[in-house]
């Protein structure tokens, strides 16, 4: 499966393009739910950043809970670090897999676990 392909696949749709220096990058959004959203952006000459961001107030005000003082516009989960690869599906289908076996491995009710 080619790159573009496997951004189809993924449900990512091209969100915005821009000259960031001497590179051409284009962005991808995808949003497999309503809290989670996904973005990719290419560039010229080969590569990718992925990253993503989950809308954690409303998740969890979904479920009767609140963080600090409720400001939703304000309480996303990020990654510390953006992963940087590859226009290869491969790689970005690792890259998804990734954030889901980070996001399913979070237990509150056992954090030391």
């Amino acid at each position: 499966m080619e790159f573009h392909e496997a951004l189809t696949a993924h449900g990512f749709r091209q969100n915005d393009e821009q000259r960031m220096g001497a590179l051409q990058s284009r962005q991808y959004v995808a949003t497999p739910n309503r809290f989670m959203t996904y973005s990719v952006h290419t560039y010229d000459d080969g590569t990718a950043i992925f990253s993503w961001e989950f809308a954690l107030a409303d998740f969890l005000a979904d479920r009767g809970i609140q963080v600090g003082s409720d400001e939703a516009l304000n309480q996303f989960l990020y990654p510390r670090e953006d992963a940087r690869g590859p226009q290869d599906a491969a790689w970005l289908g690792a890259a998804i897999e990734h954030v889901r076996q980070t996001l399913a491995s979070l237990r509150f009710d056992d954090p030391e676990g």
